[in-house]
């Protein structure tokens, strides 16, 4: 306790036997006390976030005011004032963000910015391409396609969790649900959807980039604004809070946020590794069993989580689906009699994912989910600035057990690399590499991979350094001569190539209803006599521009061979060695 005497003394009191000591002080002295006790305080709300602010401008120069402005996947937003200016405060965990432009008749804009970043105030946008809405036709009735096909869209898109009846689309007009040529619903929006989930207490703005379901399998995208709704009583405030923590406690996004933090068993999830798929279980096994016969394999956070020093974000990765069991929802229907609990299967068609330090996916580069989370949708969806009571915001602080504080410290026990007289950017391939020694055995120095044997010897003869094994090989005959590169492309399976107008657009077949992240490129990389190249205009200007004739091999590897090229070889890598 600290008594303020009429002399200007303080007096510290103690509960033990010591006995009272006193310090003359000025009040001058005081008052710099009490700044310097507050000072902390100060500087961390200080530190507390970050701004971003700038103005919106259209083509001839002129102030948009009352465009929308906000971080995707947040309730973070405003609107710009007369003068078409906005400001927006960040919250100091969240290191990066996708700030979105929108306007009814102009192209939606998206700037990824970063907190370390000087210069993220006075931005200015410009909106372009300004864009006619087509008029609204009204139908009367809806024949039963049409039903069938809304019935797809509706439950692929809010998904089939216990929050789905609290959960609607306020504006279906806009919507226009087609079929492509495999019978799969497309969905395309003339403007954004608002969807309103009572549940939650919450308004969300998606703009939709794309849609496609066959009714069991969804996938979508698009950028997501969160507005929070306005509660009758504090009564429905409690009951959207105790909604949202449910939730996210058993969401995927918290298992992704568990995964990073090295925390799965606390935060109620199990993970197994699937080497022998069966489609159904029955309750006629149990996981002790399927253990024991080798058909999976348990594995720990580690196993299966990194983190990418280059991007700064986190890779789970697996060669074999994902067997995850939260262990906090009790499944009336054992299909383990000593696992009562819902599971899902995670497939990494591309044998990775990346995410943030919340839980999002970063892009939609190939997350297949069957199962308990295979029924997630808009309906379960929380923005990202939600967290729950027990989660540790750290701004510039890692937890002893995060992923990348075991990465750093096996990196700083791995012996000194002596340096390798390569030709940059080609790169080696570590020997014995696997998947599962993602997090330990590689060493990167500026983006390249190199030996983990430094004395090995490179053979003179060679021109091209030796690769990562390709996951799929493209045989080139004579005969193929006459036809574009594009043709030997939809050779790969699983990759899609797509003419639209005589431009070509080339990634992998990704299927996931859980894609956090909005947009960003998912066109492969290129590896081209051992130069590794990941800008999509580059890749795809060159494959436009090469004549079969001149291709030794063409190949494709998938993130499982190809984990030395790190989060950027994440939507695959095209391998092409010509004959030059």
């Amino acid at each position: 306790m600290i008594e303020l005497k009429s002399d200007a003394t303080f007096v510290y009191h103690f509960s033990l036997s010591f006995q009272p000591l006193k310090l003359p002080l000025t009040m001058k002295t005081i008052i710099k006390f009490f700044v310097l006790l507050l000072l902390p305080t100060l500087l961390f709300s200080q530190n507390a976030s970050w701004q971003v602010s700038g103005k919106i401008i259209d083509k001839s120069k002129k102030a948009v005011p009352f465009a929308n402005v906000y971080i995707n996947n947040t309730t973070i937003g405003t609107v710009t004032d007369q003068n078409g200016s906005f400001s927006l405060r960040i919250p100091a965990r969240f290191q990066k963000i996708d700030l979105v432009v929108s306007f009814v008749g102009y192209e939606t804009l998206k700037k990824t910015l970063l907190q370390s970043e000087k210069k993220l105030q006075n931005l200015v946008f410009t909106l372009q391409n300004g864009i006619e809405l087509k008029e609204v036709q009204v139908v009367a009735k809806h024949d039963n396609e049409w039903r069938r096909k809304w019935k797809i869209f509706n439950r692929g898109l809010l998904g089939e969790s216990e929050f789905f009846k609290d959960c609607k689309i306020l504006n279906p007009e806009v919507i226009v649900l087609t079929y492509d040529k495999k019978k799969n619903v497309v969905a395309t929006a003339r403007e954004p959807l608002i969807i309103q989930n009572d549940a939650f207490g919450l308004k969300i703005r998606f703009q939709m980039d794309k849609f496609e379901s066959d009714g069991e399998k969804t996938y979508f995208s698009g950028l997501k604004y969160f507005e929070k709704m306005t509660p009758a009583s504090p009564q429905e405030q409690k009951l959207w809070e105790r909604h949202k923590k449910k939730s996210y406690r058993d969401s995927f996004r918290n298992f992704l946020v568990a995964l990073k933090d090295n925390k799965v068993q606390e935060n109620g999830f199990a993970i197994f590794k699937v080497r022998l798929p069966k489609t159904m279980y029955f309750g006629r096994t149990t996981v002790e069993q399927e253990v024991r016969d080798g058909t999976i394999l348990p594995c720990e956070a580690k196993d299966i989580c990194m983190f990418d020093r280059q991007t700064e974000e986190f890779v789970i990765y697996s060669d074999y689906p994902l067997m995850v069991f939260v262990t906090n929802r009790f499944n009336p229907i054992k299909l383990f009699t000593d696992y009562p609990y819902y599971y899902s299967i995670v497939n990494l068609i591309n044998f990775h994912a990346t995410f943030g330090e919340n839980g999002w996916l970063s892009k939609p580069n190939g997350i297949l989910i069957q199962g308990y989370w295979g029924h997630e949708g808009f309906a379960n969806m929380l923005p990202d600035d939600y967290f729950s009571e027990d989660f540790q915001k750290r701004d510039s602080t890692l937890a002893q057990n995060d992923i990348r504080a075991i990465a750093s410290t096996t990196l700083e026990t791995q012996p000194e690399i002596q340096p390798v007289d390569l030709p940059s950017p080609h790169l080696i391939a570590s020997k014995g590499f696997k998947t599962d020694s993602i997090a330990t055995k590689e060493i990167s120095v500026q983006g390249v991979i190199y030996d983990s044997n430094p004395t090995a010897e490179l053979s003179e003869e060679r021109t091209i350094p030796q690769l990562v094994s390709n996951d799929i090989n493209v045989k080139i005959s004579e005969s193929d001569y006459n036809l574009t590169i594009f043709d030997l492309l939809r050779r790969i399976p699983g990759l899609m190539v797509i003419n639209e107008q005589g431009q070509y657009r080339i990634h992998f077949r990704s299927t996931n209803t859980n894609l956090g992240g909005g947009g960003g490129s998912i066109t492969p990389a290129l590896l081209l006599d051992g130069n590794f190249i990941d800008d999509e205009s580059t890749v795809m200007n060159l494959l436009n521009n090469f004549s079969v004739r001149d291709i030794k091999s063409l190949g494709a590897i998938k993130y499982g061979n190809s984990a030395a090229f790190g989060a950027r070889g994440g939507n695959g890598t095209i391998v092409i060695i010509t004959n030059k």
